[in-house]
């Protein structure tokens, strides 16, 4: 169920090009690239003094998507201040609220960079 009875046409009509481009790429390469980009984003943001990355290193215990937070500030408000740079980012819905990100297929190691360096001014 949708607002108002109203349906995410635009995310259902792209369905059909998202699974041929997954289907063209195949399972294993969709799975390492996204992979790759969180295992950069993950230590990336390890080596920020003022970031604590809450999601697992290994990727045997998480891939598509990395948590964090920015100790003294809301997720939320963090979530905005990436959102105004046009990064997106969500909070997550654990107990504890962090941020999250999720690299994926679509987005380049230069996204992951956009990111960085926005948190940086975070300092």
């Amino acid at each position: 169920m949708t607002p108002g009875g109203f349906h995410s046409f635009e995310h259902r009509w792209a369905l059909n090009k998202a699974f041929e481009l997954h289907q063209r790429l195949g399972r294993a390469r969709v799975t390492a690239r996204v992979h790759e980009l969180n295992q950069h984003a993950k230590e990336e943001l390890a080596k920020l003094p003022h970031v604590r990355v809450r999601t697992p290193s290994s990727e045997s215990l998480s891939a598509g998507f990395t948590c964090f937070e920015v100790p003294g500030r809301k997720p939320a408000d963090v979530v905005r201040h990436l959102e105004e740079k046009r990064i997106i980012a969500t909070v997550s819905h654990d107990v504890t609220r962090y941020v999250r990100v999720a690299p994926g297929l679509l987005n380049t190691h230069e996204d992951v960079e956009a990111l960085l360096r926005e948190l940086r001014t975070l300092s």
